[in-house]
């Protein structure tokens, strides 16, 4: 008996982690003499064995040596093949014939495996395609609802939409005949006041009523009898004369008021005083005339509509004799007045 050879590396490695000479040349030897990680292995299972610590023995090799033998053990040896080479051979050729059949049935049993694994395919191929065929035509109803879906939603959307519009627009419709029925009350309010804030002023000035057709009466009688001239100027004319006025020095609403008494004044003193020929006659270049008066847009067109001519050649404003009106200076001066007195002034047209 010898102790069995082991890897001497992994036996000093096994030394130098703290294991036993003993323990680790049994370790290797058992473990297959493989790796370091199977010895340790078989040391942590193996550790509790009562014979951990004796060393393993192997049977020792013994060579034999064989000497010549005669000529007649050779026959002897060679007579004792013959038959059984000859059985061997017997043997081999119905081992051979029996390959041969088996081999034979394994082609015929491949063959028929090979037809039933044909079958099996085609069986699965016409499966799987019958299945691919009712996918396609089950995919192809499924786009065919989601089309007529998106369809009658697209008109129940429409649908709405035009509800929607039509609802809109109907009350558009209704908003804006509302907005006009408030803009014709409040025009209404408007002109009401304006009318009584003329009869108010009208009163206190001690002036007579308008009639209702519209006509004025004068504010005071002459002293002396003018026989007055068919003009076509309107209460309206003037009106918008004065409108124009202040619409074009709204900024300066000291200016405009100043320009309303200038004119004002022209007008009362022509009513006293017809026969003046001094109330009469304004020089365009005076100074003060044309600072209130001339100088804005709308004053001088005012006194041409109560009557004043313009005589380029001398530079003067005349109104004759024979061209005094006095039913138009009365109206003229109301409507001054009334542009005076009056907020809203310039906001609506009669």
């Amino acid at each position: 008996m010898a102790v069995p050879q082991v890897d001497k590396k992994m036996l000093s490695e096994l030394e130098s982690m703290g294991f036993p000479t003993t323990r680790s040349i049994r370790a290797l030897h058992f473990s297959g003499n493989s790796n370091l990680e199977s010895a340790v292995n078989w040391l942590l299972e193996h550790e509790s064995d009562p014979d951990i610590d004796q060393l393993p023995l192997i049977p020792r090799e013994i060579p034999i040596e064989c000497g010549d033998t005669s000529n007649e053990v050779r026959n002897d040896i060679q007579g004792m093949r013959d038959p059984v080479q000859e059985q061997k051979r017997e043997e081999r050729t119905e081992t051979g014939r029996q390959n041969e059949t088996s081999q034979l049935e394994r082609e015929l049993n491949a063959d028929e495996q090979e037809e039933e694994d044909r079958k099996r395919i085609l069986a699965l191929y016409k499966q799987k395609r019958d299945e691919e065929g009712r996918a396609r035509e089950q995919k192809r109803n499924q786009l065919q609802d989601d089309q007529r879906e998106r369809i009658r939603a697209s008109k129940d959307l429409m649908e709405a939409k035009r509800t929607l519009e039509e609802n809109q627009r109907k009350r558009m419709m209704e908003s804006r005949i509302a907005d006009q029925e408030e803009e014709k009350r409040a025009r209404e309010r408007i002109r009401q006041r304006i009318a009584d804030d003329r009869a108010e002023r009208r009163r206190r000035l001690g002036l007579p009523q308008e009639n209702p057709a519209g006509a004025s009466v004068p504010i005071i009688t002459p002293t002396k009898q003018v026989k007055p001239v068919e003009r076509v100027v309107t209460s309206e004319q003037l009106r918008d004369c004065l409108r124009t006025l202040k619409k074009n020095h709204k900024d300066d609403s000291a200016r405009v008021t100043r320009a309303y008494q200038t004119l004002l004044k022209i007008i009362a003193n022509i009513v006293k005083n017809p026969a003046e020929d001094k109330f009469r006659r304004i020089r365009l270049s005076n100074p003060i005339f044309k600072d209130r008066v001339g100088n804005l847009q709308g004053g001088t067109e005012f006194l041409e509509l109560c009557g004043f001519q313009r005589l380029s050649a001398s530079g003067y404003l005349v109104m004759p004799r024979d061209r005094i009106d006095m039913t138009l200076l009365n109206a003229a001066g109301v409507e001054i007045a009334s542009a005076m007195e009056n907020p809203y002034f310039g906001l609506l047209s009669k």
